[in-house]
C-alpha cells in the first residue's frame, strides 16, 4: 500500500514539474517581447505603444482561448490539448524572425503565440488539482512557479541572443529551442486516475457539494475574481513589460536592466511556491490579499530609485508579491468551485487576467508616449493595485465564517 502511494506521489510530482516547465517556456516566450521592444523600434521606427500592442493582442487572445481550453479540460484529457498548442507556438517564434511590418508582428504574436499559449495554463492547472488533496496549494503554486522561472530566464536568454546574433536570429533559435524542450515533456502529462469519473458525478449532481449555504455561488465567485484579477494584472504588467525600457532610459545598460527583471522574476518563484504553502494554512483568499498588498506597495518605487542595490531590493519585494498573486486565484477556484467547473472557471478568470495584463502593457506604453515619462504609468498601476485590494478585502469579508466546498473524488495524493 505504501509503495503504491509513493509511486502515485512520484508520478504526481513529475507531472507537476513537467507542467511547470511547459508553462514557463510558454509564458517566457510571451514576456520576451519586453527585450524585443527597443530593437524592433530601432529598426522599423515603431512607437513603443504600437509595438507593445502586440503583447496586448497576445494576452487577450490567450485569455479568450483559455476559456475554450478550460471547457475542453473539463471534458477531455490534457495531453492532446497541450500538444495542439506547442507545435504552432514554436512555429510562430520561427516566423517572427522574418517580419518586416507591424501587422506581421501583430498577426504572429497575437493569434499564434496568444492562442497557442492558451492551451497550457487552464488544462495543466486543472489537471494538477486532481492529483493532490493534502498539498493542493503547494502543487498549484509549484506549477505556476514555472511562469516566474520562464519569465525570468527566457527573456534573459533572448536578450543575450539579440546582443550576440541579432533579433531575427534570436527569434528563430527560441522557436527551435521551444520545440526541443516542450514537445517531449507533453508526453509526461497524464490525467489523474478517477478524474473523469469524479467530474461526471459532479456534473450529474449539478456541482453542489457540502452545505451550499456555507459557501458561495460559483457564478458570483467567478465574477468577483474576474474583476479583481483585471485590477491586479494592470498593476503587475506595467513593471513586467516596461521595466527594461524604464531602466535603460535612466542610463542603465540593457543587460543590467534585463538582469534586474530576471532577478524580479526569479524572486517571484519564491512567491509562487510560498503562496501555495501559505494558502494551505490560511486559505486562498487571505493569501491573495496578502500578496496583492505586497505587489501594490512596491510598484511605484521602481520610478524613484536608480541605484542598483535599491532596484534589486525593490525587485525582490515586488517579485515576492507578484509571484503569489496568480496562483492564489487558482487555489481559490480549487477550494470553492464544483469539480466539473474547475477548468472552465480557471479559463474564464484567467481570461480577465489577460485582459488586465494586456491593458497594463498597452497603457504603460501609451501613457509614456503621452507624458514622456514612466511616472504616470506606474502611478496608474499602483492605483489599480489598491482597487484590487478593496475588491479582495470585500470578498474576504463576505465569506467570513463560510466554508469552502473542497470537493474530492479523483484518486489524489
Amino acid at each position: 500500500m505504501l509503495d503504491t502511494f509513493r509511486g502515485r506521489e512520484g508520478r504526481a510530482w513529475l507531472i507537476v514539474f513537467a507542467s511547470a516547465t511547459i508553462i514557463g517556456m510558454g509564458i517566457g516566450s510571451l514576456f520576451s517581447i519586453s527585450v524585443f521592444l527597443k530593437p524592433l523600434a530601432a529598426e522599423f521606427g515603431w512607437a513603443r505603444g504600437d509595438t507593445a500592442l502586440a503583447y496586448t493582442f497576445a494576452t487577450l487572445l490567450n485569455g479568450l482561448g483559455g476559456i475554450l481550453m478550460g471547457y475542453l479540460a473539463d471534458r477531455y484529457a490534457p495531453r492532446p490539448i497541450v500538444i495542439g498548442g506547442a507545435v504552432p507556438l514554436g512555429a510562430s517564434l520561427l516566423m517572427l524572425g522574418r517580419i518586416n511590418a507591424l501587422w506581421q508582428l501583430y498577426l504572429l504574436f497575437g493569434p499564434f503565440v496568444g492562442l497557442a499559449l492558451s492551451t497550457f495554463l487552464a488544462p495543466l492547472i486543472a489537471n494538477v488539482g486532481f492529483w493532490f488533496e493534502r498539498n493542493h496549494g503547494m502543487a498549484i503554486g509549484t506549477v505556476m512557479a514555472g511562469q516566474s522561472v520562464g519569465g525570468a530566464l527566457v527573456p534573459l536568454v533572448a536578450r543575450y541572443l539579440i546582443s550576440e546574433i541579432g533579433w531575427r536570429e534570436a527569434f528563430m533559435v527560441m522557436g527551435i529551442g521551444f520545440w526541443l524542450i516542450v514537445i517531449p515533456l507533453t508526453l509526461l502529462i497524464q490525467a489523474a486516475p478517477g478524474a473523469a469519473q469524479a467530474k461526471a458525478i459532479s456534473r450529474r449532481a449539478g456541482g453542489v457539494g457540502g452545505d451550499p449555504g456555507n459557501s458561495i455561488a460559483p457564478g458570483r465567485l467567478a465574477m468577483v475574481l474576474s474583476a479583481a484579477i483585471v485590477l491586479c494584472c494592470i498593476c503587475m504588467s506595467i513593471p513586467i513589460i516596461h521595466q527594461v525600457s524604464l531602466l535603460t532610459d535612466a542610463g542603465i545598460s540593457a543587460r543590467t536592466a534585463a538582469s534586474v527583471m530576471g532577478f524580479m522574476m526569479l524572486c517571484s518563484v519564491i512567491g509562487r511556491v510560498g503562496v501555495g504553502k501559505v494558502a494551505d494554512y490560511i486559505g486562498g483568499i487571505r493569501s491573495l490579499l496578502l500578496f496583492s498588498s505586497i505587489q501594490t506597495a512596491f510598484t511605484f518605487w521602481f520610478t524613484q530609485t536608480q541605484s542598483l542595490p535599491g532596484l534589486y531590493a525593490i525587485a525582490l519585494l515586488f517579485g515576492l508579491g507578484y509571484g503569489g498573486i496568480i496562483p492564489a486565484y487558482a487555489i481559490i477556484l480549487r477550494e470553492y468551485m464544483p469539480l466539473h467547473r474547475i477548468g472552465s472557471s480557471v479559463g474564464t478568470v484567467f481570461f480577465f487576467g489577460n485582459v488586465g495584463m494586456g491593458l497594463g502593457g498597452y497603457l504603460g506604453g501609451l501613457l509614456f508616449d503621452l507624458s514622456g515619462s514612466y511616472l504616470l504609468p506606474y502611478a496608474v498601476g499602483t492605483a489599480s493595485g489598491v482597487c484590487n485590494m478593496l475588491v479582495v478585502g470585500s470578498l474576504l469579508y463576505y465569506l467570513s465564517g463560510r466554508r469552502p466546498m473542497l470537493q474530492f473524488g479523483a484518486e489524489r495524493v
